[in-house]
């Protein structure tokens, strides 16, 4: 993030931020955001990543109050504003290292307000769901591609075999039987390592 020795007005840009970039937008935002950038595409860059994580945010999540819809929207969009007011990067990143722990906490149920308190270790301080809590919940769909990408990844004890796996389903279920089915009543403790 430092200032470049050999280009005026370029800053460094550290390598992992580079992949970071590239895992979200893909491999022509790798070309575009790599080794050095003007303040102005470091701006550009991380208000481009606020709005995706806006759109990710309300594309994803089920919200049953439109308070936290709200709460985020305006977050980010202050948070853009006083990135565009920045007069370096170093600036920029001080004032994301401030920003997404509070997102994260707002995201998790509120942000604390403990400043009354003489010792912040008490649990209760950190049970944040009084007004919201998060609760995920997986459709029949998603547990499927839950334990598939467990199976590629080798993430189950005991099932190393993916195409194994995908085989034993093919030859040994029931009639209009479908996977997690078939899945619940070979591996019942699986299952339950799994979702519980």
């Amino acid at each position: 993030m430092r200032e470049s020795d050999f280009i005026k007005n370029y800053y460094e840009i550290d390598f992992g931020l580079t992949l970071f970039f590239n895992q979200i937008y893909g491999e022509e935002e790798y070309y575009k955001f790599k080794e050095y950038a003007t303040l102005s595409d470091y701006k550009k860059q991380f208000c481009k990543l606020l709005t995706t994580l806006e759109k990710s945010f309300l594309d994803t999540c089920i919200i049953s109050d439109n308070n936290i819809k709200k709460d985020i929207s305006y977050m980010i969009s202050e948070q853009k504003l006083i990135i565009k007011n920045k007069k370096n990067v170093e600036d920029i990143y001080k004032s994301l290292i401030i920003f997404y722990p509070k997102l994260c906490f707002l995201l998790i149920g509120k942000i604390p307000e403990n400043y009354s308190f003489k010792t912040k270790s008490n649990r209760q301080n950190w049970n944040l769901n009084e007004f919201r809590q998060i609760e995920y919940k997986l459709t029949v769909q998603q547990k499927k591609n839950l334990i598939i990408n467990l199976l590629k990844n080798k993430k189950i004890e005991g099932l190393d075999d993916y195409n194994l796996e995908i085989e034993k389903f093919k030859s040994t279920r029931l009639e209009d039987e479908n996977f997690i089915d078939w899945f619940i009543r070979i591996y019942p403790y699986k299952y339950i390592e799994i979702f519980s």
